[in-house]
């Protein structure tokens, strides 16, 4: 099960840090479903990140894609200011 929730999110945090970027607040903190997929549907949007990784992810979980990206939305909410607190460090 891990090994495909890491094949799910590894294109999927790189998509919501680049939307979260491009907020006000620099954050994911405040960032809704309904913002995430507007940039999630644009494919010129950090077009590196692989969409069809991220749904076949997603298929092999199990989960639709909307309950993907909520889900990854909370656990990068959760641990955004950890992360931020490494960062600072190096």
């Amino acid at each position: 099960m891990m090994e495909k929730v890491l094949f799910t999110t590894d294109e999927l945090t790189g998509l919501i840090w680049a939307a979260a970027l491009m907020r006000p607040s620099k954050s994911v903190q405040d960032m809704e479903l309904k913002s995430l997929k507007k940039k999630y549907k644009s494919k010129s949007f950090a077009a590196g990140c692989s969409r069809e990784v991220i749904e076949q992810g997603a298929e092999m979980l199990g989960w639709c894609l909307d309950d993907v990206l909520q889900k990854m939305l909370y656990a990068m909410r959760d641990c955004e200011a950890r992360v931020a607190s490494e960062m600072e460090k190096i």
